[in-house]
């Protein structure tokens, strides 16, 4: 059996920084997810702008990926379709976006 996400889909309210900037600003969000999964934080700004769906199905796909987390890619694009706020919070609460380094 492979791991989990570190919080369920709809955690994101116990991180309010995490929440609030998932919420009102995903851009950044997702722009300092992209970082740590080794992207670029502009392109995926970019990319939000224009396709706001996108980033969240990728980076959840991308970080389930490289972690090990079980799902599937059908999954990434139902959570990211119906609830990318919480997908994108859920994405960079797993890769600590939030965490002073």
């Amino acid at each position: 059996m492979g791991r989990r996400f570190k919080q369920g889909l709809f955690g994101c309210c116990f991180n309010g920084k995490n929440c609030c900037c998932s919420f009102f600003c995903p851009c950044i969000t997702i722009g300092e997810t992209a970082v740590n999964v080794g992207n670029s934080f502009l392109l995926c700004c970019l990319l939000e702008l224009i396709c706001p769906w996108a980033p969240p199905i990728y980076l959840r796909d991308k970080v389930r990926q490289q972690q090990a987390i079980t799902g599937s890619f059908e999954e990434d694009i139902l959570v990211g379709l119906c609830c990318p706020c919480c997908s994108i919070a859920q994405t960079s609460t797993q890769v600590d976006v939030f965490i002073p380094r």
